[in-house]
């Protein structure tokens, strides 16, 4: 492989696994393997061909022999069974199986061979998979030219066939070579185009490699806060899919080149931090080759900080796990950095010596950029010792360089820079062709649409002739409903001014009369008009306590919130709010406290219910009668209360209205009390709301018995 290829290898690598860990994902891709390895036997002879060669796939990463071996199997069977389709797929694997091989010629045999045969299937979708193939393997044999081509077809094809996963990372690959050769407007073009195919196809890794693509371009141009947010935007959504597959490794590249921006702002604190992050995920991961890059990481931060022998440490862990690993392309910036770090030590022979071992990798690698910082840390370090020769030499490698960089000599020359014009300039005409090809398809469908709608018109003419004599027959029984909601409101609203008026008006009466005559009544005639006085106002704050909490019910603005609740402690809170006017009556409440029994209910409604119960209950009961009241479990899964008095009762007739606000029976209590009959309304309406039931039992003269169901608490849980 040559130099060039060199610098390309880890992008396209990366890339690629990528679309790998896409199609598989990484949860179950063992799972998988197992499961296909034991199909393959008992498959039908296309099937098990199929099997073969997504294994092949599967192990490619792991097993490179068992791979090929899978794949020649599966050639060797489609070519008997003569199926075409699958000799083409056969041939594609394959390639893909050469290029974990590293054998890129033969790969790309097998891609021209799988390409020929998918032109005569019409298969756009394998197509573009194909030729993204070919376009990868130019780039390994140095070809970039080549490789901006074929990605360029494989663009054209991926569109046809809406494979937007492999046209993003065409397009991201395009992207990476105009990166790496200074064109950084058409690298930032392409790599916005990637992540609007990623997108399309739902495609989220896809979306975060190029973000970190971009952030890399950004950080060449020196654009330090775009870099950042595109590195930032990366991170997020790589975190989020560690999440899925436990795999951090997106997590760990943003890390990295994150920590490099920090120490190049000053945030040296941040900085190790987010190094020490990429040191718990390597660690994890076991990986010797993410470790190697932490410890160049944490020496360059300490050379920053100034910690010379500390970063000379740390960076010669670095250098003998890439030499094991048998890394050589971050060797030049690992020996610059030693050599940096000797000469801050004060040894600047030694430093020196050590800078030149990594001039002469990045010369081995032709890594021009990291030449061009070597050459200006050489020429300062001859000044420091005043070699003024080395130093003049240095300086004018130093421009040599930047020279070649500008004149496009780093990597592209003037006529592979046409040519990537030209492409550019294809793509476009081939976009607008294809813009105009759907215009014309969107207008022929826009006549057939025409068409169907005036079917569909007539049918819709009939269905909502239909629809508006439902409507119709609803808006007449609605009409009819609120009719009978007017009349019971204007009953309702005759009901409150006729009782209403009538205490307020013995309230303002006994008041006045009390203001003209105070000075004339004695003692005892005056606690017996404050006496009328007081039973007036109970009887017309207990009307207006009622008719607020009904009407705001009828709004739907009192909320239901049912809970576990102690039934005998909320009816002996009652029985203790009323028992004051219980005794005034010298009438008897019997309430024999149980073991608890659990009920699940609206608290307010519960105390209004037992309140308006129990009030009633007293109101129309002669002085010393009395009131007995019994709470009872009823199977398991309902808790019933019965209120029984032994008041004058109800007339039978009168029962069946006694819940109806349209109804004009009420009456008074025993002591001329205030009743409308608007508290055992909204007694049934919050029983109901507590999913529960109420009935009425009465006789004339012998009392009247009212119960009420709840459901029990352990019926709910």
């Amino acid at each position: 492989m040559n130099r060039i290829a060199r610098q390309y290898c880890f992008l396209a690598l990366l890339c690629g696994q990528v679309l790998y860990s896409h199609a598989y994902g990484q949860t179950s891709y063992r799972s998988r393997i197992d499961s296909l390895k034991n199909e393959i036997d008992s498959k039908s002879a296309k099937e098990a061909i199929s099997d073969r060669l997504d294994l092949a796939l599967m192990e490619a990463g792991s097993d490179k022999q068992l791979a090929l071996q899978l794949t020649k199997e599966a050639l060797a069977a489609a070519q008997k069974l003569g199926n075409r389709k699958l000799v083409m797929q056969a041939y594609y694997t394959l390639g893909r199986v050469y290029i974990e091989m590293e054998n890129y010629e033969d790969s790309q045999a097998c891609m021209d061979t799988a390409l020929f045969i998918v032109n005569s299937l019409n298969d756009d979708w394998y197509k573009g998979e194909i030729l993204y193939r070919k376009a990868t393997n130019n780039h390994f044999l140095g070809d970039q030219i080549e490789a901006l081509d074929t990605y360029s077809d494989a663009v054209q094809a991926c569109r046809k066939a809406d494979n937007y996963k492999t046209l993003g990372s065409s397009y991201s690959m395009m992207g990476t070579i105009y990166r790496m050769n200074g064109l950084y407007d058409r690298a930032i073009e392409y790599i916005i185009k990637s992540e609007w195919s990623y997108e399309k196809a739902g495609f989220k890794e896809g979306k975060a490699w190029s973000d970190y693509l971009l952030g890399r371009t950004y950080a060449d141009l020196g654009l330090s806060e775009e870099a950042m947010n595109s590195f930032q935007k990366a991170l997020e959504i790589y975190k989020r899919l560690s999440l899925v597959d436990g795999d951090r490794g997106g997590e760990a590249i943003c890390y990295a080149q994150i920590a490099m921006l920090n120490i190049a702002s000053g945030d040296y604190e941040e900085a190790l931090k987010n190094i020490e992050t990429n040191r718990e995920i390597y660690e994890a991961k076991g990986s010797k080759f993410g470790l190697s890059d932490v410890y160049k990481g944490l020496g360059v931060l300490e050379y920053s900080r100034g910690n010379y022998r500390e970063a000379e440490n740390y960076l010669q862990t670095a250098l003998e796990l890439k030499n094991e690993l048998e890394e050589t392309l971050s060797l030049a910036s690992i020996y610059k950095y030693m050599g940096l770090c000797m000469i801050g030590d004060g040894q600047n022979e030694e430093g020196i010596r050590t800078i030149r071992k990594g001039l002469d990798q990045a010369i081995s690698n032709d890594q021009k950029k990291i030449q061009l910082d070597i050459y200006e840390n050489l020429t300062k370090a001859y000044l420091e010792i005043g070699n003024h020769n080395n130093a003049i030499e240095c300086q004018k490698k130093q421009i040599e360089i930047q020279n070649l960089i500008l004149a496009g000599g780093g990597n592209v020359k003037a006529s592979q820079l046409s040519a990537m014009y030209e492409i550019d300039q294809k793509n476009n005409q081939i976009a607008e062709l294809e813009k105009q090809n759907k215009i014309n398809a969107l207008s022929l469908r826009q006549q057939q649409i025409t068409r169907k709608i005036m079917i569909s018109g007539i049918i819709l003419a009939f269905l909502i002739a239909g629809i508006i004599l439902g409507f119709y027959r609803k808006l007449k029984r609605t009409n009819r409903e609120l009719h009978e909601a007017n009349a019971a409101k204007d009953k309702f609203f005759a009901i409150i001014s006729h009782d209403l008026r009538g205490p307020i008006g013995t309230l303002t009466s006994f008041l006045q009369h009390l203001s003209s005559n105070f000075d004339h009544f004695t003692r005892d005639e005056l606690e017996e008009t404050v006496d009328v006085l007081c039973k007036s106002a109970e009887n017309v704050s207990q009307l207006l306590e009622n008719l607020l909490v009904w009407a705001k019910s009828q709004a739907e603005k009192m909320e239901y919130r049912p809970e576990q609740l102690n039934l005998v402690d909320c009816i002996e809170n009652v029985v203790n709010d009323l028992s004051h006017i219980a005794g005034n009556k010298e009438i008897t409440v019997s309430f024999e406290r149980k073991a608890e029994i659990l009920v699940f209910a609206d608290r307010n409604m519960l105390q209004t219910i037992l309140r308006n119960v129990l009030s009633n209950a007293i109101k129309f009961t002669h002085r010393g009668g009395s009131v007995s009241i019994q709470p009872e479990i009823k199977g398991k899964n309902s808790v019933m209360v019965r209120v029984a008095d032994t008041g004058v009762g109800i007339e039978k007739s009168k029962i069946a209205t006694i819940f109806d606000i349209s109804s004009s029976y009420h009456t008074h209590g025993t002591e001329n009390e205030m009743s409308t009959g608007l508290g055992l309304i909204l007694v049934k309406d919050f029983v109901e709301k507590n999913k529960g039931t109420i009935s009425i039992e009465s006789e004339q003269k012998k009392g009247t018995i009212v119960s009420f169901t709840l459901p029990a608490a352990a019926s709910v849980g």
